[in-house]
């Protein structure tokens, strides 16, 4: 049955019109292709969670060390809206076929951002080796009163990576290749225009290589030191794509630059089952994107775990935009929920805007043993 869903839910990443803030997200994660509903809850965290396989894939190859046996995550699904797209649901789910489609809705609401998403990443790995694939698709809409200007967002992702051990664990090493099948763009339609979304966009596919180092201190706490580059090379787009979308096609997606992420994470038990874990992200040491101030660079995180099935998170992107959530684990399934802010692709919209993510996640076979070498010794097992 879950496999059936999974079917379904790819079908629908490729045929429904879900429509996102997606990549004003390059502005917060570079060259990060995938963010689950956990990272938004924590301020945009991604390297450290490598509880989740598919993060491990994408974010912090190094982390598919940490398992010993098979590990199966056949569905992954994450839906995003944003607060336009919620307050006027009925109208938004209504067309979801074309993004084009409430083109209308958005001319009466100008300056305002619309929004929704949808991503499924099926990742399974065994004794360090992991493969995986991501199909998701966002894009957004605003408009100016008589015109609205899309920003589209549609990937398809195979992926396989590796990760070893070093001196009984405590240093990790991880690669992955991605294999980046992307139509991305901007678009700009008239009033009920419902293909014009997808019209003048670009299209490509290329292999992205990524590299992750986790120094995982054998210490009270166990602290740990992440590094993660992604884009080694370059990613460089060749025309084509295996997901066929967009009409009138423009040209290949520009190249991805290199760009370097570190992390650390450390965890605090309180008593019993619940305890802490402390997350701190900065993002692009290679300066690939012109943020404003070095303190938009920074992720902050945190889970308060208070057993092993509930948790709520908190967190702050750069200086004051805070998000939280809570997720709720069973023995194969997880669901997570998330609140917060992230800026618009959009220069007439506010700069900031709301944004909600659903996140369900399926287990299966989950048999795997963590092999944390000489951390097992100070009796905190993460």
């Amino acid at each position: 049955m879950s496999f059936l869903f999974l079917k379904l839910a790819l079908l629908m990443g490729m045929n429904l019109g879900f429509n996102s803030e997606v990549y004003a997200r390059q502005y917060y994660y570079p060259q990060t292709r995938y963010v689950g509903s956990s990272s938004e809850a924590m301020g945009g965290v991604v390297i450290p969670l490598s509880e989740e396989a598919g993060n491990s894939l994408m974010n912090n190859p190094a982390a598919l060390a940490r398992y010993q046996g098979f590990r199966s995550e056949p569905l992954n699904l994450n839906f995003v809206a944003n607060s336009n797209s919620v307050s006027n649901l009925a109208t938004t789910l209504g067309n979801t076929f074309s993004l084009g489609g409430i083109s209308g809705t958005m001319n009466s609401n100008a300056n305002k951002e619309f929004g929704m998403g949808i991503s499924n990443i099926s990742a399974f790995t065994w004794n360090g080796f992991g493969v995986g694939v991501v199909l998701q698709e966002f894009s957004s809409g605003a408009s100016d009163g008589t015109n609205v200007k899309y920003h589209v967002v549609s990937q398809l992702i195979p992926t396989v990576g590796y990760g070893f051990g070093l001196a009984r664990n405590i240093i990790r090493v991880g690669y992955s290749l991605q294999y980046v099948n992307q139509t991305s763009g901007d678009a700009t339609g008239t009033s009920n225009s419902s293909a014009s979304f997808l019209n003048g966009l670009q299209k490509g596919n290329g292999f992205s290589h990524n590299v992750s180092v986790n120094f995982a201190m054998p210490f009270t706490y166990l602290p740990t030191l992440s590094v993660m580059a992604r884009n080694l090379g370059g990613l460089h787009f060749a025309s084509g794509a295996l997901l066929s979308r967009g009409t009138s096609i423009s040209g290949v997606p520009g190249t991805e630059a290199m760009t370097v992420d570190v992390a650390f994470d450390f965890l605090v038990r309180i008593t019993g089952t619940f305890k802490t874990h402390w997350y701190f992200e900065y993002k692009d040491l290679t300066n690939h994107t012109s943020f404003p101030s070095i303190f938009e660079k920074l992720s902050t995180g945190l889970d308060l775990s208070f057993s092993p099935n509930f948790a709520l998170r908190a967190g702050m992107t750069g200086i004051a935009e805070f998000s939280g959530g809570l997720g709720y684990r069973s023995e194969h399934s997880e669901i997570s929920l998330a609140y917060y802010n992230e800026k618009s692709p959009f220069s007439n919209t506010p700069s900031w805007d709301t944004r909600y993510a659903l996140q369900y996640k399926v287990m299966l076979n989950e048999k795997a043993k963590k092999v944390d070498g000489d951390l097992q010794q100070v009796g905190n097992k993460r």
